[in-house]
């Protein structure tokens, strides 16, 4: 979370990342578009309004990832860089 201070571009209340990251099995991998989520400052909470059989059902069924780059250095990137809770540095 973050008050704005995106080096300038933004301003107000904003989301710049939420981790764990989908692709390593987190429950961000479960939402899915149009799914509704309130995020409470006061409480410091954030909550996916989704039911919880749903999710089971979700987390049951997930999606097949196919990498968007396949050559060059933005596969290599992707398929070496961590998630930004561990620093997003690149492993050999």
């Amino acid at each position: 979370m973050t008050d704005g201070r995106f080096s300038g571009g933004t301003h107000g209340f904003c989301v710049g990342h939420v981790a764990p990251e989908a692709i390593d099995g987190g429950p961000i991998g479960l939402v899915r578009d149009g799914d509704q989520i309130v995020i409470d400052v006061t409480r410091h909470s954030i909550d996916l309004l989704v039911d919880e059989d749903e999710l089971a059902r979700r987390a049951g069924e997930p999606l097949p990832f196919t990498p968007r780059y396949t050559t060059g250095v933005l596969e290599k990137f992707a398929r070496l860089v961590q998630p930004a809770d561990t620093g997003a540095v690149t492993s050999a």
